[in-house]
């Protein structure tokens, strides 16, 4: 299994996401304002020929099954080499962000049940590193990248506890954003100004929508205004969970009901729409007879 798995999950396939995730230089000033627009606006579609490269590997992790998928460590380099931080990060990406990018309709269900389960047991077995090892750590990236850079890879390590419905994960996720606010803090001599409306975002059910149709920090944003905004807006994930032990949107791939308070929810939010009637019923179909519709079902062409 590993045997076929290593000549799919490659350093190439891996160098190939993070550049493609995070197509700016590591060693020169970074400008934010076109960081922003990259990241966040006028997003164009995975090109075609990434995504052609990455769905067979997506469709083997989904033939394991998740009782066998393998040591993940296994397919990157030695924990001390210098590739590790830039390789780690690009399994990252492609078992949280390409299946974002990537899974459509029924094919929901493998992103949010299959490889969100994956991806979030990945970053707890980086997370279990001690500090000095651990990939996003800015000691390790310091070495060879800017701060800049470092702000944008550390971000993309964040959102598989950001993604999960787990409280004890959102609570890494805070002390995740956390620790990058402090080290920023002391790196620029700036303090982050949202710190002062800590009460108010970690209690907004619905401040991730306004948020994303705000966009980040435009004209002279710095590294520090862009990564406090990146910080506020992984924060205000956790409200969500909190208020209904769950992502309302995720409820259909576990066969879970809404609540009206959910729905009430839903109504107001502007993002990530709930599954529609048709994708629910097929959805619960395949949950009662405890099979899954072959990852692909849903593809655009």
């Amino acid at each position: 299994m590993a045997g076929q798995m290593s000549t799919l999950l490659t350093p190439e396939l891996f160098e190939t996401l993070v550049n493609a995730k995070l197509p700016f230089s590591m060693t020169e000033p970074l400008d934010f304002e076109d960081v922003g627009q990259k990241q966040f606006k006028g997003k164009a579609p995975i090109p075609s020929e990434l995504a052609e490269r990455v769905w067979p590997v997506l469709q083997a992790l989904s033939k394991l099954g998740l009782a066998s998928i393998p040591d993940l460590l296994q397919f990157l380099p030695p924990i001390a080499d210098d590739n590790f931080p830039r390789q780690a990060l690009g399994l990252q990406l492609l078992l949280d962000q390409m299946t974002r990018s990537l899974f459509r309709g029924i094919d929901g269900r493998w992103r949010s049940a299959y490889f969100d389960i994956i991806s979030v047991k990945y970053a707890h077995t980086l997370d279990a590193l001690p500090e000095e090892q651990k990939p996003w750590s800015w000691s390790r990236w310091k070495t060879f990248a800017t701060l800049d850079f470092w702000v944008l890879a550390r971000t993309w390590y964040i959102c598989p506890f950001v993604h999960s419905d787990e409280p004890s994960d959102q609570e890494r996720a805070l002390l995740f954003t956390e620790e990058t606010r402090i080290i920023i803090e002391k790196e620029t001599g700036t303090i982050d100004p949202y710190r002062a409306e800590r009460d108010s975002i970690l209690s907004d059910i619905y401040g991730v929508s306004p948020m994303l149709k705000e966009g980040p920090p435009g004209a002279g944003a710095t590294v520090q205004m862009y990564a406090y905004w990146m910080c506020k807006l992984m924060d205000i994930h956790k409200p969500v969970v909190d208020k209904f032990g769950r992502y309302p949107y995720r409820n259909a791939y576990f066969g879970r009901q809404n609540t009206p308070e959910e729905e009430a929810w839903a109504v107001k939010r502007a993002r990530f729409s709930m599954a529609s009637e048709e994708l629910k019923s097929r959805l619960k179909q395949d949950i009662d007879a405890g099979i899954w519709t072959p990852l692909g079902a849903g593809r655009v062409a």
